[in-house]
């Protein structure tokens, strides 16, 4: 096995992308250095290279086990911003003078709960389509807006436990739920986005269409929606899966 071959497997088991670009960065100067050992010990370079290569191990057990250590499976970001959204919910309902839970005197129970229903179902939703997106915390709508909005997923769920909790207990016993529904359901989609890309990181197809920031691809014998962050693939052109965004695979041509 060559070099480029052993880095293209080990780096395919680990799904963190800034620690997959150290690890192959890492893995690639122990190469090269035992290799040139090898090297002024006499052995010719083809054999060097794969001697080096062989004495790093297996790469998909290797690459596994990093990818055991370093795998970001749970948002710690969202968790942490919905942490402190519902201490504000909790500080909120403790002082300030509510009546049906809510800010505003003399609104019924039900209209408070079919509000905060609503908004948690909403918030859930988007939780999973900004996950399945691959969306920062903080994200904007549209490409040429510039920073980001608090309106996402973990805020309309806080509004929702702001209007579904009538006292300081049921408040805390909806935070509790949403926290772990919201946590698991994050979690799930992570590991659905890992399985796709150890399954289509590095493979190569071609473009069934001309792939710009849309395009379509067959991959392994399937087609998909594929993109590109480089200049326009030409149709028919062979492409190399190099990433995900979201679900989509991010392609090069090669």
């Amino acid at each position: 096995m060559n070099e480029e071959k052993y880095l293209l497997q080990l780096t395919k088991q680990i799904h963190d992308t800034e620690m997959r670009n150290a690890i192959q960065e890492e893995y690639a100067a122990h190469i090269e250095d035992y290799k040139e050992v090898l090297i002024e010990g006499g052995m010719d370079e083809l054999k060097a290279e794969e001697e080096a290569v062989r004495q790093m191990g297996d790469p998909v057990a290797a690459g596994r086990d990093i990818d055991r250590i370093y795998r970001k499976t749970i948002d710690w970001g969202m968790i942490k911003w919905f942490i402190f959204l519902s201490v504000v919910v909790v500080l909120a309902k403790l002082f300030l003078p509510l009546e049906n839970g809510f800010i505003f005197k003399g609104i019924p129970a039900v209209v408070n709960n079919a509000i905060g229903g609503f908004l948690v179902i909403y918030g859930l939703i988007l939780s999973w389509v900004e996950k399945y997106n691959d969306w920062d915390l903080f994200y904007s709508y549209g490409r040429d807006w510039y920073g980001g909005y608090v309106t996402n997923s973990g805020l309309i769920l806080a509004i929702g436990v702001w209007f579904l909790g009538r006292g300081v207990q049921i408040t805390v016993f909806w935070i509790v739920l949403l926290f772990v529904v919201q946590t698991v359901e994050r979690a799930c989609v992570t590991l659905c986005r890992h399985k796709k890309e150890t399954e289509l990181l590095w493979e190569i197809g071609f473009a069934d269409t001309p792939i710009t920031y849309k395009g379509k691809g067959t991959i392994r014998n399937k087609k998909m929606k594929v993109a590109t962050k480089a200049e326009e693939i030409p149709q028919g052109a062979p492409i190399m899966v190099v990433g995900l965004e979201g679900f989509k695979p991010i392609v090069v041509q090669v």
